[in-house]
């Protein structure tokens, strides 16, 4: 039997006033998706995995894309699916995207089709769609590409790989009690359809001086860009906490701290002058305050997307 997996790591999208554009890979968790060709004559998606993710195969966020894939590049083949899934669901850390970003990639392995990475975006997208019902590019973008990435385009798919000349580690506050199901879905439909001038320009300026922080390695760039005027405020009723989680970060010297996709989990950014054990002890605290449960883990900045054929 023909099969091929792929591993790709969680991430944290937005970064601030970043929506739906900025996404960081990091190694807090991963997907891994293998994907095996049983027979070349049928056509069928068998899924196979270690959660509770759906069966239907135009509504899991790893083989839908496969679906897409094979319609579109006349692909005729019975596979079988496997999900491996070690990234938690329904966090904001990017679960779907991983999956998707990983299924893409061992499905163009397994059949040589060498999609560039901005095509595993482009096809992995339809993930979202199955997960969500949106084809949002940033978690995928930063799953296949690694690092902290912008998408600059959707059509065509472009996405450019944001150079990081700053060190620092990442702790995510990730509430373990809080389950709102179809988070996503809900998330996009709070955030303003309507917004004051002085807000976008607000946003326009953070991400400006997160983007020049990051290539520059200036400390206080990333602190002043870590903010978002419209899309954290609309949704702080999804995260009550995280005002005060952020300033408990500030306060103890984090270059700074925002809300990890579309929540619940929260992203903090530490160097060496920051006290991390001050920040867990007292945000853990302030979790408990809220009747959260949280549970923080610390990671690094990830690489892309791993491929592996298996024959």
């Amino acid at each position: 039997m023909e099969c091929s997996r792929a591993k790709a790591y969680s991430s944290s999208a937005n970064l601030g006033s970043g929506f739906d554009i900025l996404s960081m890979a990091h190694t807090a968790f991963f997907d891994i998706v293998e994907v095996c060709i049983e027979d070349r004559d049928r056509e069928s998606i068998m899924i196979e995995s270690n959660s509770n993710i759906p069966l239907d195969i135009n509504k899991n966020s790893a083989t839908y894309p496969l679906v897409r894939l094979m319609e579109e590049r006349g692909i005729k083949a019975s596979l079988r699916v496997k999900v491996i899934k070690g990234i938690p669901e329904g966090l904001g850390l990017g679960s779907s995207g991983a999956s998707a970003a990983a299924a893409v990639s061992a499905f163009s392995e397994l059949f040589n089709l060498n999609l560039s990475r901005e095509e595993l975006v482009k096809y992995a997208m339809y993930g979202e769609i199955a997960s969500s019902g949106s084809p949002h590019p940033d978690n995928v973008a930063a799953s296949v590409f690694g690092g902290i990435v912008s998408v600059v385009s959707v059509n065509p798919v472009r996405v450019v790989e944001i150079p990081l000349n700053y060190t620092f580690d990442i702790l995510l506050f990730m509430p373990l009690n809080i389950k709102i199901e179809e988070k996503t879905k809900k998330a996009r439909e709070m955030v303003p359809k309507m917004i004051n001038l002085s807000d976008y320009v607000s946003n326009a300026r953070s991400i400006s001086s997160l983007l020049l922080g990051f290539v520059t390695g200036d400390r206080e760039l990333i602190r002043i860009g870590l903010n978002d005027e419209i899309v954290e405020k609309a949704r702080l009723p999804l995260f009550p906490y995280y005002p005060k989680i952020k300033e408990i970060a500030i306060k103890y010297d984090a270059i700074g701290a925002c809300v990890s996709g579309a929540g619940p989990s929260l992203l903090v950014l530490a160097d060496r002058m920051t006290d991390e054990n001050k920040i867990v002890e007292e945000g853990t605290k302030t979790c408990n305050e809220f009747n959260v449960k949280c549970k923080v883990i610390r990671a690094e900045v990830a690489g892309g997307v791993k491929v592996e054929r298996r024959n």
